[in-house]
């Protein structure tokens, strides 16, 4: 199976393992799980760790790519097709950057592993507990 991280559950799975479900720890262990990450979720953590709202162990430019590597997570680049899909969605969520792992998850037919009851409102399929 294909799944999306959210950011959080990616930052989780990256930096403080303990904050995720039981569930989604032993779903990634999975030899038939393929984990992805969207670039939206780089941007934000970039974002959050500029901003002074996260406190990562190193640079983002550093941290996120060998966390994607020691994980086995496989980038996914923003496509036009996502933007304006993402744009062009109900109101729901009001974050850019969870609207585009919506319009992802929509297009790719991935799972997103994320805490946020909001996902499941757009009629995605979600997982954590």
């Amino acid at each position: 199976m294909r799944y999306l991280l959210d950011t959080h559950t990616f930052l989780w799975m990256a930096a403080d393992p303990g904050r995720l479900s039981e569930k989604v720890r032993v779903l990634v262990q999975e030899a038939n799980c393929k984990l992805y990450l969207s670039a939206a979720s780089g941007w934000e953590v970039a974002l959050l760790s500029m901003l002074k709202h996260i406190e990562l162990p190193d640079k983002p430019q550093r941290f996120i790519p060998e966390a994607m590597q020691r994980l086995h997570i496989v980038p996914i680049p923003i496509s036009f097709t996502t933007a304006i899909s993402a744009a062009m969605l109900p109101l729901i969520h009001r974050d850019p950057f969870d609207r585009i792992m919506v319009a992802e998850a929509e297009k790719e037919k991935m799972i997103v592993l994320t805490k946020d009851p909001a996902f499941a409102k757009y009629g995605i399929q979600t997982f954590w507990k």
